[in-house]
């Protein structure tokens, strides 16, 4: 499953586990990231154990996005059998703080930044 915008596309590549960010993404609002959170939604009922979120390739995340992420982890937490696994991209300077704060809304997210 896809989730394609003009400047970014959202996959969920089952046989990985994972779910691939790419490009950037400047929704309005959270109406308008309904279709991304779908797809991790789906993914996270989909994967048993890990699931891997790749933020490597997405350049920027708004704050609206930013917010459907981390709803996302608040749900993910209450999956007793998923671990979440985040991966990111020192040199997108957004990533590394953004992405490490998801660990604040549930400490056993894995962060990789590299």
């Amino acid at each position: 499953m896809e989730i394609k915008g003009e400047d970014f596309l959202v996959t969920f590549n089952e046989p990985k586990a994972a779910v691939e960010f790419f490009g950037t993404i400047r929704l309005r609002d959270s109406l308008d990231y309904k279709g991304i959170s779908d797809l991790l939604e789906m993914a996270c009922q989909r994967v048993p154990g890990e699931l891997n979120m790749d933020f490597r390739n997405l350049q920027f995340l708004n704050s609206a996005g930013i917010n459907t992420i981390s709803k996302f982890v608040i749900v993910a937490r209450g999956r007793e059998n998923l671990h979440l696994k985040v991966m990111g991209n020192k040199q997108i300077a957004w990533q590394a703080k953004s992405l490490r704060n998801l660990q604040k809304l549930w400490p056993k997210v894995a962060i990789e930044i590299s």
